[in-house]
């Protein structure tokens, strides 16, 4: 049995919970298959300089294949023991990495460290969180393709947070120690959404594609600085039946 108030001391500790065997070998075939599939009827919404092609309507074209992913159930007791009933799903998107790939080093939340400065302004605010699940359907492994944080980069403001200064935020998340994994087929990681992370590929020709659900805690205003857009209200808080 797992523990699960250790796995979320960890990840708070930590910023991050490799999950392995997130998934089923047929799930996970399937789900590989389906977002292959998104790209053959050209359903991305773009193939952005770093090599990384996204599809952000996968959840509202096919419920039938996505809908399980919203509260996985393999990463349903950490969002849920983090978060419980206020637990909103932010956005839905699943990402195919054609070719050469190096993510540049970036935060889901950008705005975390904004809004805590914010609500010591007010009575009764509270600090806004968010969370990402990311699901993989190959195998990242050295050599191949990666997923890095930086070490106890949740903890502490990161410097050139600009969006002018991202070079110097590149520069400074480089020069820290990093924590790096491999995702397998299957696995999933639950992370913090405000702790500087990596993806990238080390062979081109790996096909490599992943599906990412980002959570928040709700209350967050739209303004709030993420990566991004919220999916609106409605049907979108997976723990607050039953």
């Amino acid at each position: 049995m797992i523990d699960i108030e250790a796995k979320l001391d960890e990840l708070e500790e930590v910023g991050f919970l490799h999950i392995e065997g997130a998934m089923t070998p047929e799930e996970t075939e399937k789900t590989r298959q389906r977002i292959n599939f998104a790209r053959e009827q050209g359903w991305e919404e773009g193939l952005n300089a770093v090599g990384n092609m996204w599809f952000d309507s996968l959840l509202d074209r096919e419920p039938q294949h996505y809908a399980a992913f919203v509260g996985h159930s393999s990463v349903r007791p950490y969002l849920e023991g983090m978060m419980g009933k206020q637990c909103q799903l932010r956005s839905f998107r699943a990402h195919i990495n054609p070719g050469k790939y190096l993510q540049e080093w970036h935060m889901d939340f950008y705005g975390y460290w904004n809004e805590q400065r914010e609500i010591a302004k007010y009575r009764y605010a509270v600090q806004p969180i968010a969370m990402n699940t990311s699901f993989y359907f190959q195998d990242n492994a050295p050599g191949e393709g990666f997923l890095r944080f930086v070490k106890d980069g949740h903890k502490s403001e990161p410097k050139h947070l600009s969006p002018l200064d991202h070079p110097k935020f590149e520069e400074w998340c480089y020069a820290q120690e990093h924590l790096t994994i491999y995702p397998k087929a299957g696995d999933a990681v639950v992370f913090l959404s405000h702790i500087p992370h990596q993806g990238g590929k080390e062979r081109d020709d790996m096909e490599r594609s992943n599906l990412v659900c980002h959570y928040q805690l709700t209350p967050m205003h739209d303004r709030s600085w993420f990566v991004s857009r919220p999916r609106g209200y409605e049907g979108t808080f997976p723990f607050s039946q039953g």
